[in-house]
């Protein structure tokens, strides 16, 4: 696809973390970067107007990801709170669609899933960090998510083994819980839930 911004860009990488780079492949809006074919190959986002190729997550990764959001779909589904999703576009503004791992969405914003992207802020996004996109999810989705208005950032580091628990206050993330994999993890953005993260690893 041809865009107005394509021609001025160059393909580029973005700073990395680890041994793998994520290509820029070429600027666009997010109602262009929607109109994009999908792919099985490639997991493409759109930051800061940018195409992103984001390297695939490893099979531990993807395991881990999966028992978590049975764990939080299933607390989320008993009480009737809301809506969980893997892995799903999300336009923040004309110029940011990411693709977090996981996102909560309220029941009260249900409205704001469509058909292909969710519109507006979600209630809580997840990011499990991978080779090449620690430094993207630690810097700039923090700082999209921050001024975009997510109220709960969840960064989990399976290196680390340690779950970050960010509050959105005043426009910054700030109340950092930090929770060790060995310690029972007690959301507070879903109060009685207690998560066993230990026993959802490989």
């Amino acid at each position: 696809m041809k865009t107005r911004f394509a021609a001025s860009a160059e393909r580029r990488t973005l700073p990395r973390s680890g041994p793998r780079r994520m290509t820029v492949l070429f600027r666009m809006t997010s109602d262009q970067f929607i109109k994009l074919p999908p792919s099985d190959m490639l997991k493409l986002e759109l930051l800061d107007g940018e195409v992103v190729i984001m390297p695939r997550a490893s099979s531990f990764h993807q395991y881990f990801l999966l028992q978590l959001a049975i764990v939080i779909a299933g607390w989320i589904e008993k009480m009737r709170l809301g809506r969980l999703l893997p892995d799903t576009l999300i336009k923040l503004d004309g110029l940011w669609t990411p693709a977090p791992d996981l996102v909560f969405v309220a029941s009260r914003h249900l409205r704001r899933v469509k058909r292909k992207r969710i519109e507006g802020p979600v209630d809580l996004a997840i990011e499990a960090l991978s080779h090449g996109t620690a430094r993207v999810d630690r810097t700039t989705k923090f700082e999209a998510y921050s001024k975009y208005g997510i109220p709960w950032y969840w960064i989990v580091d399976l290196k680390a083994r340690v779950l970050e628990e960010y509050e959105l206050v005043d426009g910054r993330y700030l109340n950092l819980v930090k929770a060790p994999f060995d310690v029972p993890f007690k959301p507070r953005l879903f109060p009685g839930l207690v998560i066993k993260l230990a026993s959802l690893e490989w």
